[in-house]
């Protein structure tokens, strides 16, 4: 085997190993190793490590786009952040299309917020709001969706029916404060616990920070 075919074989493995990480993290799982694409995984205590294989959810390898669909008909840009909610929904921060997508149980991909193609700062319904680097993504018991928009140093959040609002920040800095009052440096990760409150990987201000379900924003 060429060193140009090993190389092209490895980056493969670790695009699989990145996405399949991702997924699992989302679920409550760790990933331990990758093999000839079966993963090893850490549950809550060793004695639930299993293996599962990996399959294929949505979209198509090497196929950049922004067209939903079910399976390998649907079409991501730059996909970087994953979650997942209780009933098995997944979300996706489709970096390079500045929306957010929805992945249903039976792999049926939609667009839950943002329009391809339409970077922005703008609240609102649907297509209709606008998002600048959507990067980390979380869900909570309720269905709502939590985004890490990098660019617009705000945290934003989606309802079901895809209301997207600002949660807390929009400007540039590192004040702690009420809702759009707070600042964030380019918030890059994003966690919501069973109460409602979302943690913030703060990266430009290299700080954690804690948002409560009413929008008042502390550093950890």
């Amino acid at each position: 085997m060429s060193r140009h075919s090993r190389s092209g074989n490895m980056d493969a493995v670790l695009r699989q190993r990145h996405v399949s990480r991702l997924l699992l993290q989302g679920a409550g799982w760790a990933s331990a190793s990758l093999l000839t694409g079966v993963l090893a995984i850490l549950g809550p205590s060793k004695a639930d490590a299993q293996t599962l294989t990996i399959s294929h959810l949505a979209g198509t390898l090497g196929g950049g786009g922004a067209t939903d669909g079910i399976g390998a008909e649907a079409r991501f840009l730059h996909p970087v952040g994953v979650a997942v909610d209780p009933s098995g929904t997944v979300y996706v921060a489709d970096l390079g299309n500045y929306t957010i997508r929805k992945i249903a149980v039976g792999g049926a991909t939609t667009t839950l917020a943002g329009l391809p193609g339409a970077r922005g700062s703008s609240d609102g319904t649907g297509s209709n709001a606008r998002f600048s680097t959507p990067y980390g993504v979380a869900a909570d018991s309720a269905g709502a969706v939590y985004v890490a928009d990098m660019y617009n140093h705000a945290i934003r959040k989606i309802t079901p029916a895809g209301v997207v609002t600002t949660l807390a920040g929009g400007t540039q800095g590192s004040a702690d404060g009420i809702g759009i009052t707070a600042r964030f440096d380019n918030p890059r990760g994003v966690a919501v616990d069973s109460a409602g409150n979302v943690y913030v990987a703060d990266q430009g201000n290299h700080t954690i920070r804690k948002i409560t379900a009413t929008g008042t924003v502390t550093t950890l």
